[in-house]
Protein backbone atom coordinates (compact mmCIF):
# COMPACT_ATOMS: atom_id res chain seq x y z
CA UNK A 1 0.00 0.00 0.00
CA UNK A 2 1.37 3.42 -0.93
CA UNK A 3 1.74 6.16 1.67
CA UNK A 4 -0.47 9.22 1.53
CA UNK A 5 0.44 12.41 3.35
CA UNK A 6 0.16 16.15 2.99
CA UNK A 7 3.56 17.75 2.60
CA UNK A 8 4.42 21.36 3.39
CA UNK A 9 7.83 21.67 1.75
CA UNK A 10 9.92 24.70 0.76
CA UNK A 11 9.15 25.76 -2.81
CA UNK A 12 12.78 26.17 -3.82
CA UNK A 13 16.38 25.61 -2.74
CA UNK A 14 19.55 27.35 -3.87
CA UNK A 15 22.88 25.98 -2.66
CA UNK A 16 26.28 27.15 -3.90
CA UNK A 17 28.83 29.95 -3.97
CA UNK A 18 27.96 33.68 -4.08
CA UNK A 19 24.23 33.19 -3.67
CA UNK A 20 24.02 36.27 -1.44
CA UNK A 21 25.41 38.48 -4.20
CA UNK A 22 22.58 37.40 -6.48
CA UNK A 23 19.78 37.25 -3.93
CA UNK A 24 17.34 39.62 -5.63
CA UNK A 25 17.77 37.84 -8.97
CA UNK A 26 17.28 34.44 -7.31
CA UNK A 27 14.00 35.53 -5.76
CA UNK A 28 12.76 36.96 -9.06
CA UNK A 29 13.81 33.76 -10.86
CA UNK A 30 11.57 31.84 -8.49
CA UNK A 31 8.62 34.05 -9.41
CA UNK A 32 8.52 36.07 -6.22
CA UNK A 33 6.99 39.53 -6.42
CA UNK A 34 8.13 41.95 -3.75
CA UNK A 35 8.64 45.67 -3.20
CA UNK A 36 9.04 45.62 0.58
CA UNK A 37 11.27 43.24 2.58
CA UNK A 38 11.73 42.65 6.29
CA UNK A 39 15.33 41.54 6.82
CA UNK A 40 16.02 39.87 10.16
CA UNK A 41 19.51 39.19 11.46
CA UNK A 42 21.89 40.28 14.19
CA UNK A 43 24.86 42.63 14.38
CA UNK A 44 27.33 39.99 13.19
CA UNK A 45 25.25 38.62 10.33
CA UNK A 46 24.40 42.08 9.06
CA UNK A 47 28.13 42.84 8.84
CA UNK A 48 29.00 39.60 6.97
CA UNK A 49 26.22 39.85 4.40
CA UNK A 50 23.12 41.67 5.58
CA UNK A 51 24.52 45.08 4.70
CA UNK A 52 25.32 43.99 1.13
CA UNK A 53 21.85 42.45 0.76
CA UNK A 54 20.33 45.75 1.89
CA UNK A 55 22.40 47.81 -0.57
CA UNK A 56 21.59 45.46 -3.45
CA UNK A 57 17.85 45.61 -2.77
CA UNK A 58 17.83 49.38 -2.39
CA UNK A 59 19.57 49.77 -5.76
CA UNK A 60 16.60 47.94 -7.22
CA UNK A 61 14.16 50.30 -5.46
CA UNK A 62 13.10 47.62 -3.00
CA UNK A 63 12.29 48.97 0.45
CA UNK A 64 14.19 47.15 3.22
CA UNK A 65 13.17 47.22 6.86
CA UNK A 66 15.86 45.73 9.12
CA UNK A 67 15.53 44.36 12.60
CA UNK A 68 18.05 42.71 14.90
CA UNK A 69 17.09 39.51 16.72
CA UNK A 70 18.65 39.36 20.18
CA UNK A 71 17.36 35.97 21.27
CA UNK A 72 15.06 33.14 20.22
CA UNK A 73 12.39 33.85 22.79
CA UNK A 74 8.74 34.84 23.01
CA UNK A 75 9.35 38.63 23.32
CA UNK A 76 11.40 38.62 20.09
CA UNK A 77 8.66 36.70 18.26
CA UNK A 78 6.08 39.19 19.55
CA UNK A 79 8.17 42.14 18.37
CA UNK A 80 8.63 40.71 14.87
CA UNK A 81 4.91 39.91 14.58
CA UNK A 82 4.17 43.53 15.44
CA UNK A 83 6.64 44.73 12.79
CA UNK A 84 4.96 42.51 10.20
CA UNK A 85 1.49 43.75 11.15
CA UNK A 86 2.53 47.41 11.00
CA UNK A 87 4.70 47.32 7.87
CA UNK A 88 3.10 44.50 5.85
CA UNK A 89 6.28 43.30 4.07
CA UNK A 90 5.88 41.11 1.00
CA UNK A 91 8.51 38.68 2.25
CA UNK A 92 10.54 38.05 5.39
CA UNK A 93 14.20 37.09 5.07
CA UNK A 94 15.99 35.48 7.99
CA UNK A 95 19.75 35.87 7.60
CA UNK A 96 21.57 34.30 10.50
CA UNK A 97 21.97 31.32 12.79
CA UNK A 98 19.36 29.23 14.56
CA UNK A 99 18.07 32.01 16.82
CA UNK A 100 17.38 34.36 13.93
CA UNK A 101 15.81 31.68 11.73
CA UNK A 102 13.62 30.26 14.51
CA UNK A 103 12.15 33.67 15.39
CA UNK A 104 11.71 34.68 11.75
CA UNK A 105 10.13 31.35 10.79
CA UNK A 106 7.59 31.31 13.61
CA UNK A 107 6.63 34.97 13.27
CA UNK A 108 6.24 34.62 9.49
CA UNK A 109 4.15 31.48 9.89
CA UNK A 110 1.84 33.09 12.44
CA UNK A 111 1.41 36.11 10.15
CA UNK A 112 1.00 34.03 6.97
CA UNK A 113 3.90 35.80 5.26
CA UNK A 114 6.42 34.13 2.96
CA UNK A 115 9.70 33.40 4.70
CA UNK A 116 13.12 32.91 3.09
CA UNK A 117 15.67 31.03 5.18
CA UNK A 118 19.31 32.03 4.64
CA UNK A 119 21.52 30.38 7.26
CA UNK A 120 24.92 31.80 8.11
CA UNK A 121 25.85 28.60 9.93
CA UNK A 122 24.82 24.94 9.74
CA UNK A 123 24.51 24.34 13.49
CA UNK A 124 21.15 22.50 13.31
CA UNK A 125 18.49 21.10 10.97
CA UNK A 126 16.07 24.01 11.39
CA UNK A 127 17.17 25.66 8.13
CA UNK A 128 14.40 23.95 6.15
CA UNK A 129 12.13 22.37 8.77
CA UNK A 130 8.67 23.45 9.98
CA UNK A 131 9.96 23.56 13.57
CA UNK A 132 10.94 26.67 15.54
CA UNK A 133 12.57 26.38 18.95
CA UNK A 134 11.62 29.35 21.12
CA UNK A 135 12.44 29.93 24.79
CA UNK A 136 9.43 30.49 27.04
CA UNK A 137 9.20 32.87 30.00
CA UNK A 138 11.15 30.37 32.11
CA UNK A 139 14.01 30.39 29.57
CA UNK A 140 13.20 26.82 28.55
CA UNK A 141 13.35 26.00 24.79
CA UNK A 142 9.97 24.89 23.41
CA UNK A 143 9.43 23.44 19.92
CA UNK A 144 6.65 25.02 17.82
CA UNK A 145 5.30 23.57 14.58
CA UNK A 146 4.84 26.26 11.94
CA UNK A 147 5.11 26.60 8.17
CA UNK A 148 8.28 25.47 6.47
CA UNK A 149 10.30 28.24 4.77
CA UNK A 150 9.05 29.23 1.33
CA UNK A 151 12.65 29.12 0.09
CA UNK A 152 16.05 28.11 1.42
CA UNK A 153 19.29 29.69 0.19
CA UNK A 154 22.67 28.44 1.37
CA UNK A 155 25.79 30.36 0.40
CA UNK A 156 28.76 28.09 1.11
CA UNK A 157 31.14 31.07 1.11
CA UNK A 158 29.16 32.53 4.03
CA UNK A 159 28.98 29.16 5.84
CA UNK A 160 32.77 28.85 5.68
CA UNK A 161 33.03 31.96 7.87
CA UNK A 162 31.12 30.28 10.70
CA UNK A 163 33.03 29.08 13.78
CA UNK A 164 34.07 25.44 13.39
CA UNK A 165 32.29 24.69 16.67
CA UNK A 166 28.97 25.59 15.03
CA UNK A 167 29.67 23.38 12.03
CA UNK A 168 30.43 20.48 14.38
CA UNK A 169 27.15 21.18 16.18
CA UNK A 170 25.35 20.78 12.85
CA UNK A 171 27.12 17.45 12.43
CA UNK A 172 25.93 16.38 15.89
CA UNK A 173 22.34 17.36 15.14
CA UNK A 174 22.36 15.44 11.86
CA UNK A 175 24.13 12.33 13.20
CA UNK A 176 21.68 12.18 16.11
CA UNK A 177 19.00 11.30 13.52
CA UNK A 178 20.33 7.74 13.63
CA UNK A 179 19.29 7.52 17.27
CA UNK A 180 15.94 9.19 16.58
CA UNK A 181 15.09 6.92 13.62
CA UNK A 182 15.93 3.82 15.70
CA UNK A 183 13.49 5.05 18.38
CA UNK A 184 10.76 5.79 15.84
CA UNK A 185 11.05 2.32 14.34
CA UNK A 186 10.99 0.86 17.85
CA UNK A 187 7.69 2.67 18.53
CA UNK A 188 6.31 1.39 15.22
CA UNK A 189 7.29 -2.19 16.08
CA UNK A 190 5.26 -1.87 19.28
CA UNK A 191 2.26 -0.51 17.31
CA UNK A 192 2.45 2.68 19.39
CA UNK A 193 2.84 5.06 16.43
CA UNK A 194 2.44 5.17 12.68
CA UNK A 195 5.28 7.12 11.11
CA UNK A 196 5.97 7.61 7.42
CA UNK A 197 8.72 5.26 6.30
CA UNK A 198 9.64 7.83 3.66
CA UNK A 199 10.30 10.42 6.38
CA UNK A 200 12.42 8.01 8.40
CA UNK A 201 14.42 6.97 5.35
CA UNK A 202 15.14 10.61 4.51
CA UNK A 203 16.20 11.45 8.06
CA UNK A 204 18.49 8.43 8.13
CA UNK A 205 19.95 8.97 4.65
CA UNK A 206 21.25 12.46 5.35
CA UNK A 207 23.20 11.16 8.35
CA UNK A 208 24.57 8.00 6.73
CA UNK A 209 25.72 9.93 3.65
CA UNK A 210 27.72 12.24 5.89
CA UNK A 211 29.25 9.27 7.73
CA UNK A 212 30.49 7.90 4.41
CA UNK A 213 31.91 11.22 3.19
CA UNK A 214 35.65 10.87 2.33
CA UNK A 215 36.43 14.33 3.68
CA UNK A 216 39.76 16.03 4.26
CA UNK A 217 38.39 18.98 6.19
CA UNK A 218 34.97 19.72 7.66
CA UNK A 219 35.37 23.26 6.34
CA UNK A 220 35.89 22.08 2.78
CA UNK A 221 33.19 23.06 0.30
CA UNK A 222 32.48 19.40 -0.42
CA UNK A 223 31.90 18.52 3.24
CA UNK A 224 29.73 21.59 3.84
CA UNK A 225 27.62 20.72 0.79
CA UNK A 226 27.15 17.19 2.14
CA UNK A 227 26.20 18.56 5.57
CA UNK A 228 23.80 21.06 3.99
CA UNK A 229 22.06 18.36 1.95
CA UNK A 230 21.82 16.14 5.01
CA UNK A 231 20.26 18.85 7.17
CA UNK A 232 17.82 19.67 4.37
CA UNK A 233 16.80 16.00 4.13
CA UNK A 234 16.23 16.06 7.87
CA UNK A 235 14.04 19.14 7.45
CA UNK A 236 12.17 17.40 4.62
CA UNK A 237 11.48 14.43 6.89
CA UNK A 238 9.89 16.72 9.46
CA UNK A 239 7.88 18.51 6.77
CA UNK A 240 6.43 15.20 5.56
CA UNK A 241 4.80 14.33 8.88
CA UNK A 242 4.49 17.82 10.33
CA UNK A 243 6.51 17.08 13.46
CA UNK A 244 10.08 16.63 14.63
CA UNK A 245 9.65 12.87 15.23
CA UNK A 246 12.00 11.63 12.43
CA UNK A 247 14.84 13.71 13.89
CA UNK A 248 13.99 13.74 17.59
CA UNK A 249 14.08 10.72 19.87
CA UNK A 250 15.69 9.73 23.16
CA UNK A 251 18.75 11.88 22.47
CA UNK A 252 16.56 14.98 22.14
CA UNK A 253 14.65 14.06 25.31
CA UNK A 254 17.98 14.03 27.12
CA UNK A 255 18.90 17.38 25.57
CA UNK A 256 15.55 18.93 26.56
CA UNK A 257 15.89 17.49 30.06
CA UNK A 258 19.33 19.07 30.26
CA UNK A 259 17.82 22.41 29.24
CA UNK A 260 15.18 22.11 31.97
CA UNK A 261 17.58 21.15 34.75
CA UNK A 262 20.70 23.13 33.84
CA UNK A 263 19.58 25.98 31.60
CA UNK A 264 22.45 28.34 32.47
CA UNK A 265 25.11 26.41 30.53
CA UNK A 266 26.57 27.83 27.31
CA UNK A 267 26.33 24.83 25.00
CA UNK A 268 24.92 24.37 21.51
CA UNK A 269 21.91 22.19 20.73
CA UNK A 270 23.89 20.10 18.25
CA UNK A 271 26.59 19.46 20.83
CA UNK A 272 23.98 18.30 23.33
CA UNK A 273 22.15 15.87 21.03
CA UNK A 274 25.38 14.70 19.42
CA UNK A 275 26.84 13.68 22.78
CA UNK A 276 23.50 12.39 24.10
CA UNK A 277 23.32 10.15 21.02
CA UNK A 278 26.48 8.37 22.18
CA UNK A 279 24.59 7.31 25.30
CA UNK A 280 21.29 6.46 23.58
CA UNK A 281 22.89 4.54 20.70
CA UNK A 282 24.93 2.48 23.15
CA UNK A 283 21.70 1.72 25.04
CA UNK A 284 19.96 0.87 21.75
CA UNK A 285 22.81 -1.40 20.67
CA UNK A 286 22.51 0.64 17.50
CA UNK A 287 24.38 -0.88 14.53
CA UNK A 288 25.80 2.54 13.63
CA UNK A 289 27.39 3.09 17.05
CA UNK A 290 30.97 2.04 16.26
CA UNK A 291 30.97 3.85 12.93
CA UNK A 292 29.76 7.05 14.55
CA UNK A 293 32.41 6.90 17.26
CA UNK A 294 35.14 6.56 14.63
CA UNK A 295 33.61 9.46 12.67
CA UNK A 296 33.41 11.66 15.78
CA UNK A 297 37.07 10.96 16.52
CA UNK A 298 38.05 11.73 12.93
CA UNK A 299 36.42 15.18 12.96
CA UNK A 300 37.26 15.90 16.63
CA UNK A 301 33.60 16.08 17.66
CA UNK A 302 33.24 16.50 21.47
CA UNK A 303 32.49 13.16 23.14
CA UNK A 304 32.72 13.83 26.87
CA UNK A 305 30.11 14.97 29.39
CA UNK A 306 32.53 17.66 30.58
CA UNK A 307 31.98 19.37 27.20
CA UNK A 308 28.39 19.86 28.36
CA UNK A 309 29.62 21.10 31.76
CA UNK A 310 28.12 18.03 33.43
CA UNK A 311 29.54 15.50 35.83
CA UNK A 312 28.43 11.87 36.00
CA UNK A 313 25.81 12.35 38.72
CA UNK A 314 24.28 15.34 36.96
CA UNK A 315 23.98 13.35 33.73
CA UNK A 316 22.30 10.50 35.62
CA UNK A 317 19.77 13.02 36.91
CA UNK A 318 19.24 14.35 33.37
CA UNK A 319 18.60 10.89 31.90
CA UNK A 320 16.23 9.83 34.68
CA UNK A 321 14.25 13.03 34.13
CA UNK A 322 14.20 12.65 30.32
CA UNK A 323 11.21 10.28 30.22
CA UNK A 324 9.07 13.15 31.54
CA UNK A 325 9.77 14.99 28.28
CA UNK A 326 7.20 14.23 25.58
CA UNK A 327 6.00 11.04 27.30
CA UNK A 328 3.82 10.23 24.29
CA UNK A 329 6.95 9.46 22.27
CA UNK A 330 8.18 5.95 22.96
CA UNK A 331 11.97 5.66 22.85
CA UNK A 332 14.69 3.37 24.12
CA UNK A 333 14.50 5.22 27.45
CA UNK A 334 10.89 4.13 28.01
CA UNK A 335 11.64 0.69 26.61
CA UNK A 336 14.56 -0.14 28.91
CA UNK A 337 14.05 2.28 31.81
CA UNK A 338 17.74 2.29 32.81
CA UNK A 339 18.44 2.68 36.51
CA UNK A 340 20.95 5.14 37.95
CA UNK A 341 23.50 2.34 38.25
CA UNK A 342 22.91 1.19 34.68
CA UNK A 343 23.32 4.77 33.43
CA UNK A 344 26.64 5.03 35.28
CA UNK A 345 27.78 1.78 33.69
CA UNK A 346 26.97 3.07 30.21
CA UNK A 347 28.79 6.34 30.92
CA UNK A 348 31.85 4.27 31.78
CA UNK A 349 31.57 1.74 28.93
CA UNK A 350 30.77 4.37 26.27
CA UNK A 351 33.66 6.47 27.62
CA UNK A 352 31.52 9.52 28.19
Amino acid sequence: MSEQFKIDLPTFFEIGINKIGNLAQILVFHNMEFRKVLLLGDSKTFSIGGDSITRDFKKKNIKVLRHRISNSDEPNVKTVRKLIAENKPDIIIGFGGGKVLDVAKLAAGLCQTKFISIPTTLSNDGISSPVSVIKNKNNIPVSHITKAPFGVIVDIAIIKKAPIRHIKAGVGDLISNLSAVFDARLAQSKNLEEISTTALTLAEAGATNLLDFPHESIKSSEFLLSLTRGLIKSGFAMCIIGSSRPASGSEHKISHSLDHLYSSRKTLHGEQVGIAAIFTMFLQENPYFEKIMKFYTKIAFPQKLKKLFLNRDQFVKVVLNATKIRPERHTILEEKRPTAEEIKNIIREAKL
